[in-house]
């Protein structure tokens, strides 16, 4: 029999047991829903503790995600000019290849630029001709036009007309003396208003072929229009003494990857290459950023063994997935950059003995003498053909599988025929008269194939995604409605909502548990108090009888 607590007893009462009823249910009810309720808040506590730390690691896995796409688009080459008068950079470190130019600035890109000034009298709100004004240039596919009407019909109205054309901006400026007209067309000498456009502008201003320029004519020229043209003027520089003209000033089609700024006349010696110490930094902070969500998952996931306090995320099944993930970096194969796998020890990268990432000097040294393109797998992201005459693009929002597919084109057959790892593509010319291949369906879907020339041609093509890329990916995956973090904490809300509907269940049945005791008790208390009574009042009688004798 269970001993009863000393508290549970009160004093002896002439009326009743003498138990205290109250603590007496209270020790009953908790030792009926104790274990219970104390194994639900101990789920409960943990669930929010876990909740909490997974929302941690989302944040970690949004930091590496960001921090992967930088690493993979941060340029280890080093592109340098050495005057002001030409910048030049990198744009595309998966294209650029080394250079050493002179390059001398004969010329700068200008726009055209057509000034009309007013006489004095004239504002804003001076009357234009109504009417539709037709503007060209040698580089648009078409005329583009727009309409004066009772709506716009002022200088203001056609200057606001002329800014909403691609292509040409204009101003309307108080010169101090009176109002002038300012349009300009973008740089270069395909870009320039033709005559015909010009002559449009004037014919709004009410400008007629007997107008003489300057002079007040309310006939001719009633604006009193003074018109000028500054003509426009393709860039002219020397490449390594070889003339090369463009319509802008800033262009990326004369070193493949490169931008080159044209700011002023001169001459520059423009030279990129990538060194061995930029390499490194790049790749030191590509594993700094693997390294730090490793630690932290280490850390978190821990068991608590031989003493230790186990980690917040100890026996996650996705905590531990994206440790064994991110433990996995050195000994994954990256494919679609050779004919064989690469993989980053190939590179120097080695995993130390408390499991960190980090890089042996003497080995990346000797494998970038060895082949220098073996670090695209790591950061460069690439299609690529073993013939050089091969261009190869796809999809950007969705690419193909990574790997090497054999092509093979046949001129000969009528039409032309052409096959990637023995499946057929489509074969047309794009604009520039080129064979375009393109793939649908299977692994290479959206791979767009342009030959070089119209041959019988047998070659390998490939696609690959750089480890950098492939990791900014998973952490995209994994942070997604349907990755493996955001379905955790959607289980784990779950979990939490249920060990909270079930401690209420618990507290709901205690209340049932303390009112049918306290019933039970109570009818037990009445009972006893009667007996008692009952029991004064043959005592009383017997005591009577005694007094008696």
């Amino acid at each position: 029999m269970a001993e009863i607590k000393p508290d549970i007893l009160s004093a002896v009462s002439r009326g009743g047991s003498g138990i205290q009823i109250k603590q007496l249910v209270t020790s009953l009810v908790a030792s009926e829903t104790g274990r219970e309720r104390s194994l639900n808040q101990r789920r409960l506590d943990d669930t929010n503790t876990t909740i909490s730390a997974m929302g941690q690691l989302s944040q970690k896995v949004g930091v590496f995600k960001d921090a992967m796409a930088a690493v993979a688009q941060a340029p280890s080459r080093q592109a340098s000019s050495s005057t002001n008068a030409v910048t030049f950079e990198v744009t595309n470190a998966a294209l650029a290849s080394d250079v050493s130019a002179s390059v001398s600035v004969e010329r700068l890109a200008s726009e055209q630029v057509l000034s009309f000034r007013f006489d004095a009298s004239v504002t804003p709100n001076s009357a234009v001709n109504q009417g539709t004004v037709a503007l060209n240039t040698q580089t648009w596919d078409s005329v583009r036009s727009f309409t004066i009407d009772a709506n716009n019909d002022t200088l203001s109205g056609l200057t606001e007309q002329l800014n909403a054309i691609d292509g040409v901006t204009a101003s309307l400026m108080d010169t101090g003396t009176g109002y002038a007209l300012i349009v300009k067309s973008r740089e270069g000498e395909g870009n320039a208003l033709d005559a015909d456009s010009i002559n449009a502008i004037k014919t709004a201003m009410n400008i007629t072929v007997g107008a003489t320029d300057g002079t007040t004519d309310y006939t001719n020229n009633p604006l009193g229009v003074s018109s000028s043209v500054l003509a426009a003027q393709d860039a002219l520089l020397l490449v390594d003494g070889v003339t090369v003209q463009r319509s802008e000033n800033a262009f990326e089609d004369l070193f493949v990857g490169h931008k080159v700024t044209l700011n002023a006349i001169g001459t520059s010696r423009l030279a990129s290459a990538e060194t061995s110490t930029s390499v490194q930094d790049r790749i030191n902070s590509f594993l700094t950023i693997a390294n730090d969500l490793k630690s932290y998952l280490t850390e978190a996931t821990q068991r608590g063994l031989n003493g230790a306090e186990p980690g917040p995320l100890a026996g996650d099944v996705a905590a531990q997935s994206v440790l064994s993930r991110i433990r996995n970096i050195a000994t994954q194969p990256i494919t679609g950059f050779d004919a064989e796998p690469v993989f980053l020890a190939q590179i120097g990268i080695q995993t130390e003995r408390d499991g960190t990432l980090t890089l042996n000097t003497d080995r990346f040294e000797r494998a970038m003498a060895k082949n220098p393109d073996i670090l695209d797998a790591l950061f460069s992201t690439k299609y690529s053909s073993t013939d050089p005459d091969v261009t190869v693009t796809g999809l950007s929002f969705a690419p193909p599988k990574v790997g090497s597919y054999a092509l093979v084109y046949d001129p000969s057959t009528s039409p032309a025929t052409a096959t990637l790892d023995g499946e057929a593509l489509s074969v047309t010319t794009n604009s520039a008269g080129k064979v375009l291949l393109r793939a649908s369906g299977s692994d290479a879907n959206g791979l767009q194939i342009v030959l070089g020339t119209n041959e019988s041609l047998t070659t390998t093509v490939r696609y690959g995604q750089s480890m950098a890329d492939q990791l900014k990916t998973y952490g995209d995956t994994l942070l997604g409605s349907s990755g493996i973090i955001a379905r955790r904490e959607t289980e784990l809300s779950n979990n939490l909502a249920g060990f909270e509907t079930n401690l209420e269940d618990i507290e709901t049945k205690a209340a049932a548990l303390t009112e049918r005791y306290n019933i039970r008790f109570g009818r037990m208390e009445a009972m006893i108090a009667s007996l008692n009574k009952t029991g004064e009042y043959m005592q009383s009688l017997m005591d009577a009888w005694s007094a008696n004798k």
